[in-house]
């Protein structure tokens, strides 16, 4: 996988053992989503039988942009739908709207918005997670990013992981603003957060970084 400066600092601090929160913010075409998608899809398949969740305002946009994405880092790593993982659809029984690996990794795909009917997300009900992956994450509310990573327990000593939930968002005044841009420029952002700054000039580097899945 060939990876700019930015998200190579950006999956450095995905594989410390200090961040929990990191937020790849910044303008569109930075390059945000194929990070996201690519550490989901290493962490799914470097941890067997782990549970990770892809998640987006809307379960119809996530489907339409983000999971595309994943679609393609996955080919573009040589893992095949179909052979390596299967996706399932609204009406599985068992497990509706996931990734599934072979090894028994699963990735949830989740609807965040905040409704009126669930402002508490219970719908996410008793879900343990190893990692998540919010795309977008300004179009979400602080609660539903909040009950998300409460989620982030499963497997994680039997892996000697931590709770590590990533984030991107395009530029909003709003808790991503609050919580990881201004304390970011001002030096007094917490240790357990990060802010990387994603632009889409960051493409235009020279891409001398290799890394593999």
């Amino acid at each position: 996988m060939r990876l700019t400066e930015k998200q190579s600092r950006a999956l450095d601090i995905l594989e410390d053992k200090e961040t929990t929160e990191l937020l790849f913010g910044g303008g569109a075409g930075g390059g945000k989503s194929a990070l996201g998608c690519y550490w989901g899809l290493k962490m799914s398949l470097k941890y067997p039988g782990t549970r990770g969740l892809l998640g987006r305002a809307k379960l119809k946009t996530l489907k339409d942009t983000t999971l595309k994405t994943f679609m393609d880092i996955a080919k573009m790593q040589g893992i095949e739908r179909g052979t390596h993982f299967r996706l399932t659809g609204p009406n599985d029984s068992e497990n509706p709207n996931c990734i599934i690996f072979e090894n028994d990794s699963i990735i949830y795909l989740r609807d965040l918005f905040t409704y009126p009917s669930d402002p508490e997300h219970d719908d996410l009900g008793s879900l343990e997670l190893t990692w998540a992956f919010l795309d977008e994450a300004n179009q979400m509310t602080e609660k539903a990013k909040g009950v998300v990573k409460s989620r982030i327990r499963y497997k994680l000593d039997e892996h000697d992981l931590i709770p590590k939930i990533l984030m991107t968002c395009n530029p909003a005044k709003n808790w991503t603003y609050r919580q990881f841009y201004i304390p970011s420029r001002d030096g007094t952002i917490p240790k357990f957060r990060k802010f990387v700054q994603s632009l889409l000039s960051d493409k235009r580097l020279c891409l001398s970084i290799m890394r593999k899945t």
